[in-house]
């Protein structure tokens, strides 16, 4: 049995914007890239649904570093990051930034300073 792991909303630090955008992540090491899509985002990471269902399955773990890029012109992000929890079953990770370059920093402040109070 696969081990299933939600984030609780009370332990968020930061707070979850809903976005639909494309994104494909692989792991730090490896040469394969997964396509999937953002489900929402914060200043500390992102919830990824795979794009075909089980995309996921074995590749991402709890703990695995990996990379990310997001294929849209709008939204540029590109950095290297963390599983910080996997639902295989629902063909979604969780994955907490580790390292974003300046132009990806500046795009994910400007998108979330949109939904600020």
């Amino acid at each position: 049995m696969e081990k299933i792991q939600e984030p609780l909303s009370e332990k968020r630090e930061h707070a979850r914007i809903d976005l639909e955008t494309e994104v494909s992540i692989r792991p730090i090491h490896g040469a394969s890239r997964i396509p999937g899509w953002i489900e929402d985002i914060s200043q500390g990471g992102l919830k990824v649904r795979a794009g075909t269902p089980l995309n996921f399955k074995g590749l991402f773990h709890e703990g695995d570093q990996i990379v990310f890029e997001t294929q849209e012109d709008f939204f540029k992000l590109r950095g290297k990051g963390e599983i910080r929890w996997t639902a295989v079953e629902k063909g979604k990770v969780g994955i907490k930034f580790n390292e974003l370059d300046n132009h990806s920093r500046e795009s994910l402040e400007a998108f979330l300073s949109m939904f600020s109070g």
